[in-house]
């Protein structure tokens, strides 16, 4: 009898050994969920929630696993008419993942088929809801008040179809966004024409509010000036009166026969005054300074002044 050599055996013994180990287990990683479904039936002790090595048997047991994680999923970009008829282009994106990994097995299987369904699903969904708004809540002119239509949308888009995903297909729909929305060509310029009409509308409501508050800011600036105007000429009346007062009660001090004189006197004191420092001066020619100045009397007396010759507010005597 041949004898037959130890290390193929035991090289061949571990290869079996291993091959029925690879048969018997298999892994559930920390972002997955597992399924096994036992002569094609699966019940809630199927599901492998908790990562680990679990065992099956083999041919009579299948295992399916899945990605827990969450997933991405764009929907085309399709036409759909608004409430008054306008047809609007609108692309959807969706984040989702499997909740019910029983259900999600026995209804889709694969993520090729869950992802078919949901984009079916959200394509129902979003011509139901976008046939609410009109075309005026996508493309207005308010930004603040398109962005929160368009936040009105997308919670409606995820409740509406949110439900009925978990139930059928055991997928979380975990959030709804507009991807992409846009207008046909025939659609747009009548868009312009509308925008332009709201800006102009804008506009002429802005120019008349601006021409009525100019016009109160112009009677404020009116009245106020009229009032400081007639406070300045009762001050100047007002001064003025001070000073022919003043004149008259200094001249009352004074002898008839010297009263020309000394206003010639005050007259010289005040230009004396006001050629101390370097200065050009200039006198209206009917004034009587320059008739003081440019006539002077023949006979050696002063000239007969007139009494607004004599500063106001004066109370000095003759000389």
């Amino acid at each position: 009898m041949r004898k037959v050599p130890l290390l193929p055996l035991i090289t061949g013994g571990l290869l079996v050994l291993l091959l029925v180990v690879y048969m018997v287990r298999f892994q559930v990683r920390f972002n997955e969920v597992a399924v096994r479904v036992r002569l094609g039936q699966a019940d809630e002790h199927s599901r492998k929630d908790e990562p680990g090595v679990y065992f099956k048997i083999p041919l009579v047991d299948a295992v399916h696993v899945y990605d827990r994680r969450l997933r991405v999923l764009d929907t085309p970009e399709i036409e759909i008419k608004t409430r008054d008829q306008k047809n609007v282009i609108l692309g959807l994106y969706a984040l989702w993942r499997v909740a019910d990994p029983l259900q999600y097995s026995i209804r889709l299987q694969t993520d090729r088929t869950a992802e078919q369904q949901l984009r079916s699903r959200l394509n129902d969904v979003r011509a139901a809801v976008i046939g609410r708004y009109d075309m005026s809540a996508f493309v207005g002119l308010d930004a603040e008040a398109v962005n929160a239509t368009y936040d009105e949308i997308e919670t409606a888009l995820r409740d509406i179809a949110a439900a009925d995903i978990r139930r059928d297909y055991g997928i979380e729909l975990v959030s709804v966004g507009i991807r992409r929305i846009s207008l046909p060509e025939q659609v747009t310029q009548a868009v312009f024409e509308s925008q332009k009409a709201e800006r102009q509308t804008i506009a002429a409501r802005y120019r008349g509010e601006g021409a009525s508050q100019a016009q109160a800011i112009r009677s404020r600036a009116k009245s106020a000036a009229d009032q400081i105007r007639q406070f300045a000429v009762t001050k100047a009346e007002m001064i003025a009166s001070a000073g022919f007062e003043s004149s008259a009660r200094i001249l009352a001090q004074i002898r008839p026969e010297d009263r020309d004189f000394f206003i010639w006197l005050r007259a010289m004191d005040a230009l004396r005054i006001a050629l101390k420092e370097k200065s050009t001066i200039f006198f209206d020619s009917a004034a009587q300074i320059s008739r003081l100045m440019s006539q002077p009397p023949a006979d050696g007396k002063p000239p007969r002044a007139d009494a607004e010759m004599l500063p106001a507010g004066s109370n000095e005597g003759g000389r």
